[in-house]
């Protein structure tokens, strides 16, 4: 029997909607702010090395303001990247309980192992000591690329797993294995039970796989790589009868378009940046100001 939930679930994933389509945009090359830096070599060479410092942390916000204001400059393709996730997550929960059945149906020790093995990276007990590792080796190597890849990842992980709960608390969703049907729906509220929607493991595998993968796009194994993971991962999930497809889905492309979002704001105010340095020209010092393009 169909039970009404205490708001319409259009009213869910229009929430989504929102929320993807402001992630869409992510290859929108919009500068978030300017760095000022007294430079000597080669002073407008674009450089965006993180580092764990208060700059790190602050660049939280100017990332949050660069998503709120994000619905400004959305483009046509934005909007049909946004209207195909949310009509194919529609398309899924339309067909949730067959594949919930059909999963069950084929679910064995072989599938179970592999969920095991997979789900594991989608908890951050398991995913941010990795990171961390990541960070120390481009500490102490002076490795840009793995700092930034490690502080991005932190910094996807975070920021996705908070659009995360907060989508949870607004759905409330009854997870497969309450035995409840796929429709019923719960929220809002601040319960910490029936939080099926959308996928935490789903959003939080493919926030630091999407890092990784942009990061170390160079390399031809790594994307493929982390990207499997990820996707083995958010299916584990449906093994275990503890989501919906339509809950893997959404939050796989939550984590998938919050990374590239962050991925590219870093990028943006790299290459954006303002360069302020002294020129010598025999007695006389003067003062530069340029920005790369």
């Amino acid at each position: 029997m169909y039970n009404s939930p205490k708001i319409p679930v259009s009213l869910i994933f229009a929430a989504a909607f929102i929320l993807i389509s402001t992630f869409s945009s992510a290859h929108a090359e919009n500068p978030i702010g300017f760095s000022a830096g007294l430079q000597t070599q080669n002073p407008c060479s674009p450089s965006s090395s993180l580092e764990l410092n208060g700059a790190y942390w602050k660049g939280y916000l100017d990332d949050a303001k660069s998503i709120v204001i994000s619905p400004f400059q959305w483009q046509t393709r934005d909007w049909i990247t946004a209207s195909l996730t949310i009509g194919a997550t529609y398309g899924l929960y339309s067909l949730d309980a067959e594949n919930m059945e059909e999963s069950q149906e084929f679910r064995n020790g072989s599938s179970n192992a592999v969920s095991g093995f997979a789900k594991h990276f989608g908890d951050g007990k398991y995913s941010l000591p990795p990171l961390g590792i990541l960070y120390l080796y481009g500490h102490f190597k002076n490795d840009e690329r793995a700092r930034d890849a490690s502080l991005l990842g932190l910094e996807s992980f975070l920021i996705s797993g908070i659009l995360t709960q907060a989508i949870k608390s607004i759905a409330h969703r009854d997870r497969p294995n309450s035995g409840d049907p796929y429709n019923e729906w719960d929220g809002p509220g601040f319960g910490l039970s029936d939080l099926s929607f959308p996928s935490g493991h789903s959003s939080a595998a493919f926030s630091i796989a999407t890092v990784i993968a942009l990061e170390y796009k160079d390399t031809a194994y790594i994307p493929p790589v982390v990207y499997g993971i990820a996707a083995l991962t958010a299916l584990s999930r449906v093994n275990d009868n503890a989501h919906w497809s339509s809950d893997i889905f959404i939050g796989s492309s939550l984590g998938y378009f919050t990374a590239k979002a962050i991925v590219n704001s870093h990028e943006s105010r790299g290459k954006h940046a303002l360069c302020v340095f002294p020129v010598l020209t025999g007695r006389d010092v003067s003062i530069t100001v340029a920005r790369p393009f």
